[in-house]
């Protein structure tokens, strides 16, 4: 009984030696301490950190106002990301067009098997086994000379993270807390801006932007007073699709789901001015301006890159006379 109480003892009581060691960890200096109360980075902080570096490189170097520094960084980016993507994207559709001709040519040997293998079945089950040959072929044909489908979404998988990125950073710079969404829910809830109190809890704010700014707009911290930016980029964005849609046109006969997305985006357009009204001044500033150089990049695609017209089949163009051959018309 009394060895049972004696280990209960030392159980509960520290050691002289255990106490000495937590006297001595109290004791540490103040770099030692595994907590401290300055803010840690989030996550969107650490992703958006290559732009918030590009925006505050450009601003040192050249001196100018964060009005002229954010355009300027809009068009930097637009330079070395989205332009050779841009270049590297008409090619691959050229490619596509000048493919299409053998993928058609192959829309012959594909039906003679359907209707060999499933034609006594009916017309609809020819016609399916058809249309699954022949789409087997065509993605078979794309991918052999390296522009199958998924190609054409590498140029909006890169552009779109990076201008995502660029927005989060002028955002955090801009001392507002919430994210792209939660400033158009703020706008439908109709709930008012944070103070500038608020917005120096920031860990990138910029007292710089609250003054740099032009026109109407001199506080590029917070939304537009006049409400006139937002209505802009909703019509850059507009004139953007409109483009878009120009462009499909001119190359092929747009497919049903081309013409529905082309709906959808519009509409997103229209949307986004009433949507994006208590954004901060400087991200539709960089907003504006992305979309009015990729507006102005498309025409000197269009002017130096031109899509050429598509191969057609030959017409008759007139009848053989004075011969005894049994043909009615020469192909040319």
């Amino acid at each position: 009984m009394l060895l049972l109480l004696r280990s209960r003892a030392a159980f509960v009581r520290p050691s002289s030696s255990r106490a000495k060691v937590s006297a001595a960890f109290l004791q540490l200096p103040p770099n030692y301490r595994a907590f401290h109360a300055s803010p840690r980075p989030q996550f969107l902080e650490t992703i958006a950190t290559p732009a918030h570096l590009l925006f505050q490189g450009l601003h040192s170097f050249t001196g100018l106002p964060w009005v002229y520094t954010i355009p300027l960084t809009a068009m930097t980016i637009r330079l070395l990301i989205s332009l050779p993507l841009s270049i590297s994207q008409r090619r691959l559709q050229e490619k596509r067009r000048q493919l299409r001709p053998l993928v058609q040519a192959w829309h012959h040997q594909s039906q003679n098997e359907s209707m060999k293998e499933v034609g006594h079945l009916g017309p609809e089950k020819t016609h399916a086994a058809f249309s699954k040959k022949a789409r087997r072929k065509k993605i078979e044909i794309l991918r052999r000379h390296g522009c199958g489908q998924l190609s054409l979404f590498r140029a909006p998988l890169i552009q779109l993270p990076v201008f995502m990125m660029s927005i989060e950073a002028l955002r955090i710079m801009a001392g507002t807390k919430s994210g792209l969404l939660g400033l158009i829910a703020r706008t439908i809830m109709g709930q008012e801006a944070m103070g500038l109190e608020e917005r120096k809890g920031s860990l990138w704010f910029e007292p710089s932007l609250t003054t740099e700014g032009a026109l109407w707009f001199k506080d590029l911290t917070v939304e537009d007073p006049k409400m006139m930016l937002p209505f802009i980029l909703s019509g850059s964005m507009i004139i953007n699709v409109l483009e878009g849609k120009k462009k499909m046109k001119g190359a092929t006969a747009p497919t049903v789901w081309q013409k529905r997305f082309t709906r959808i985006t519009l509409a997103m357009a229209i949307a986004a001015g009433p949507l994006v009204l208590h954004v901060p001044s400087g991200v539709l500033v960089y907003w504006i301006s992305s979309m009015l150089m990729a507006f102005g990049q498309a025409i000197l695609l269009n002017r130096f890159m031109p899509n050429k017209k598509q191969l057609t089949t030959c017409q008759p163009r007139r009848p053989v006379r004075g011969s005894s051959l049994a043909m009615k018309d020469v192909f040319i």
